[in-house]
């Protein structure tokens, strides 16, 4: 598959989205599509993710999370203290798609030019009968100013790289 092709199908798709932290990852369980997490967004209230111990949906809580879903080319924007859900992801109409998705696509991350960790939320079935799978980076609440999320999709046919940024502002 052409890197051009691959980014035109995610763009067709309709439900692209991504997850790591700068340091190190802290992969919290976060292994559902249906946690509501609100979008990285100035006019975006600051929202609070508290635990479900038991549930496996959120086994860790955090205080303020929002969500960036790429390759959106949206101004993104947290506060201080708010963890950043990075994500990126593909649609199809089966799992067999999904999954062959999954094994011809290698996605990797890097945050202010420093490679970070992430994790694959692997095909899940959504309740429209659409198959879904999410790559994904959680970030540690970061520092004031503009940060660099750069995200590089491998295939056969080539790479593409994508950079987005997100504005960081104190939070009063």
């Amino acid at each position: 598959m052409r890197a051009s092709s691959f980014v035109s199908m995610l763009f067709a798709a309709g439900a692209l989205v991504a997850t790591a932290a700068p340091a190190a990852a802290d992969i919290r369980d976060i292994d559902s599509l249906a946690v509501p997490v609100g979008a990285c967004r100035a006019a975006a209230p600051d929202i609070g993710l508290a635990a479900q111990p038991g549930t496996g949906v959120n086994d860790g809580a955090f205080p303020h999370i929002c969500r960036a879903d790429i390759p959106q080319a949206i101004p993104f924007q947290a506060s201080t203290g708010e963890w950043i859900l990075f994500r990126i992801g593909d649609l199809e109409a089966t799992q067999a798609a999904c999954q062959q998705f999954s094994d011809s696509v290698t996605i990797s991350y890097s945050l202010d030019g420093q490679p970070v960790n992430s994790d694959i939320l692997p095909c899940q079935q959504r309740p429209d009968g659409s198959w879904f799978i999410d790559y994904r980076f959680l970030s540690h609440p970061l520092p004031p100013g503009v940060h660099t999320l750069t995200v590089t999709f491998t295939t056969a046919g080539g790479s593409v790289t994508l950079q987005r940024s997100v504005d960081i502002v104190p939070k009063g």
